[in-house]
C-alpha cells in the first residue's frame, strides 16, 4: 500500500512538474525562446558575388566607376579595382586597351602615341578581355609598376573600355567606350604650379546669365584638381567655375555661368595660388543695365504721358464748344 502511494505520489509529482512547464512554455514566450537555438547569421555576399544593376531602356549604356585613378607613393604595389556596369538592354563584350593621351582645351583626352609622360608600359590589368550581361558588373583589377628611373612628377595612361562594332554588314561601323585616365605620380619633390589667364566675359550685359571663361594652363611635374571645396572661385560674382582638371603640360578653357544682379558696374575676378604662394590674377568689368525693362517702363511712361496730353486736349476741345454754343444762344436771343 505504502508503495502504491508513494508511486501514485510521485507520478502525480511529475505530472504536476510537467503541467507548471507546459503553462510556463505557454505563458512566457521570452522563456521559452531562450530554449530555441540561436539563429544563424545571414552570410555577407563573397567579393566574387554579382550586384544585379536596373537597366535602362536603351542598348548600349555603360558606365565606370571610379571615373578615374590619381595614384601617389602611398599606392604603390596596391592593385586598384575599377568597376564596369552594362545598364543597357544588350550584351556586351569588352577590350580594355591602354593610350597615352594629352589633356584637351575642352578637358577631354587626346590619345597620342607619342603623347609626353605616358605611363602606358607601366599598367597593366586583369581581365583585358570579358563580357558583360546587362544589368551585370564586372571588377576590373588595374596594377601599376613604376620604373626604377622614373622622371619625378606625373605620368598618365588612359584604360579605354572599348564595345567592338558589331558584324552587322553595314557599311557604317563605330566603335564604342569610355576612357579612364590614370594618374601616376612618381615620389619625389613635385611642382604644382598653375596660371590662370584670359578671363572674359560681355562687357555690357541687359539681364539674365553671363558666360565667363577663363585659360588655366599648368606648368608644374603634377596634375591640378580643382573640385569641391577647392573648386575656382569666381570673386565679385558668387559663383564657382565649373569642376575641373588640368593635366600635366596642358592647358584648359574653364567656364561658369553668372546670374548678375538687376543693376550693376561689377568688377569680377579670379585667382590661383600654388603651394611656393605665388599666384595670378585676372579679372573683368561686366556693365549690367536692364535695357528692355528700361524700354518697358519709358514706353509705358510716354504712353501715360501721350493720354494725358490727349485729355487735356479733348477736355480744351469740350470748353470751347460749350463755349461757342453759349455764344450761339446769346445772339439768338438777342
Amino acid at each position: 500500500m505504502t508503495t502504491r502511494r508513494a508511486r501514485g505520489g510521485a507520478l502525480a509529482a511529475c505530472t504536476l512538474v510537467a503541467l507548471l512547464l507546459a503553462l510556463v512554455g505557454t505563458a512566457s514566450p521570452a522563456l521559452a525562446d531562450t530554449a530555441t537555438p540561436a539563429a544563424t547569421p545571414t552570410p555577407t555576399p563573397s567579393p566574387t558575388q554579382t550586384t544585379t544593376y536596373n537597366t535602362l531602356p536603351t542598348p548600349f549604356s555603360l558606365t565606370v566607376s571610379p571615373t578615374r585613378l590619381a595614384l601617389g607613393p602611398a599606392d604603390a604595389g596596391t592593385d586598384h579595382a575599377i568597376n564596369v556596369v552594362n545598364r543597357g538592354e544588350d550584351a556586351l563584350h569588352i577590350d580594355v586597351q591602354k593610350q597615352s593621351f594629352v589633356g584637351a582645351a575642352d578637358g577631354s583626352l587626346a590619345f597620342q602615341a607619342d603623347a609626353p609622360y605616358s605611363a602606358i608600359d607601366w599598367v597593366s590589368v586583369s581581365p583585358a578581355s570579358f563580357d558583360v550581361q546587362p544589368g551585370a558588373a564586372q571588377s576590373v583589377s588595374v596594377s601599376v609598376d613604376v620604373p626604377a628611373n622614373a622622371d619625378l612628377g606625373d605620368h598618365q595612361v588612359a584604360l579605354v573600355f572599348l564595345v567592338p562594332a558589331g558584324t552587322d554588314g553595314s557599311n557604317i561601323k563605330i566603335n564604342r567606350g569610355v576612357g579612364t585616365p590614370v594618374y601616376i605620380t612618381v615620389p619625389g619633390p613635385v611642382d604644382d604650379t598653375v596660371t590662370v589667364s584670359d578671363l572674359a566675359a560681355p562687357g555690357f550685359s541687359a539681364g539674365g546669365p553671363v558666360d565667363v571663361t577663363a585659360s588655366v594652363q599648368n606648368a608644374g611635374t603634377v596634375h591640378r584638381d580643382f573640385r569641391g571645396d577647392s573648386a575656382l572661385a569666381l570673386a565679385g560674382a558668387s559663383t564657382d567655375f565649373t569642376d575641373f582638371t588640368v593635366a600635366r603640360g596642358s592647358a584648359r578653357t574653364i567656364s561658369a555661368t553668372w546670374t548678375p544682379p538687376l543693376m550693376c558696374i561689377c568688377n569680377i575676378s579670379t585667382a590661383i595660388t600654388n603651394a611656393d604662394g605665388v599666384s595670378t590674377s585676372e579679372s573683368v568689368q561686366v556693365i549690367v543695365f536692364p535695357v528692355v525693362p528700361a524700354a518697358e517702363l519709358v514706353g509705358g511712361l510716354l504712353l501715360v504721358v501721350l493720354l494725358l496730353v490727349f485729355a487735356r486736349h479733348q477736355y480744351r476741345k469740350g470748353v470751347r464748344l460749350a463755349a461757342e454754343r453759349l455764344t450761339s444762344d446769346s445772339s439768338g436771343d438777342v
